[in-house]
């Protein structure tokens, strides 16, 4: 049976846990090659191993431009082409703003804006190249409404989307589509981390948060899943879009 991905190529950076996992094992279930780009190589090569031949990983700091070059690269000389390129690495820290740091601010900065903007500039041109192709950041829902503890978080989430808009308009003439996940509450490890700071800052505790935000966790699988719809040649004429995956949380 013809997969929805077959033939094409993909990386997706922080696919080594959580939400980028799940992604890059439905790309890989739907016939797609898969680089993992992240730097949590334990569980980066575990899941490639698991995966392979199809999956591969590369060690790669998203703050950094030419890591995220030369994952594409590697990619490209791996597997021939470039049509996927997932811009999924980040993190929040969980501090009030005034409690917030310089370092902590310009990390959270760095890796979930920086790293959205290094992935679009260096795979934009190796898609284009190949005849065309998609592009997926992830955002949050903390990027248009207030969730104390995730300031820096939440303005580099904005970001993502300002830019997702932007690149999607200046890309189309490429045969780019670029669009952008904004996930609610998603049962993760970190998740887990961060919404135990979002409940304690509404004076509730994580199950009374969860009522009253979106009702239940978010799975992974559940991300994936719009995300393979999103990157497949059936969201062709889609670009520009922010999705919510938050069971009517932001409705």
């Amino acid at each position: 049976m013809k997969g929805r991905l077959d033939g094409k190529v993909a990386v997706v950076t922080g696919g080594a846990h959580g939400i980028g996992a799940a992604i890059v094992e439905r790309f890989v279930s739907e016939g797609a090659r898969v680089t993992i780009a992240d730097l949590a190589e334990k569980g980066g090569t575990t899941l490639a191993g698991r995966l392979a031949p199809a999956c591969r990983f590369t060690r790669c700091d998203v703050t950094s431009a030419a890591e995220v070059a030369e994952a594409i690269e590697s990619t490209v000389a791996e597997w021939g082409r470039l049509d996927i390129m997932v811009n999924n690495a980040g993190f929040g820290a969980g501090v009030d703003v005034v409690d917030t740091d310089e370092h902590t601010w310009r990390r959270v900065i760095a890796v979930n804006l920086d790293g959205t903007f290094h992935g679009i500039k260096h795979a934009a041109p190796v898609i284009g190249r190949g005849g065309g192709g998609a592009i997926l950041n992830l955002s949050s829902v903390a990027a248009g409404k207030a969730m104390p503890g995730m300031s820096a978080y939440g303005a580099a989430k904005a970001g993502v989307e300002a830019l997702t808009r932007t690149a999607a308009a200046e890309l189309r003439k490429d045969g780019i589509r670029v669009n952008a996940l904004v996930p609610g509450l998603i049962k993760t490890v970190a998740a887990d981390r961060s919404t135990e700071v979002l409940a304690r800052g509404f004076g509730m505790s994580i199950d009374q948060y969860l009522a009253t935000r979106q009702g239940r966790w978010g799975t992974p699988e559940e991300v994936a899943a719009v995300a393979l719809h999103l990157v497949s040649d059936e969201s062709s004429f889609t670009s520009g879009v922010l999705y919510p995956i938050d069971n009517g949380g932001t409705a």
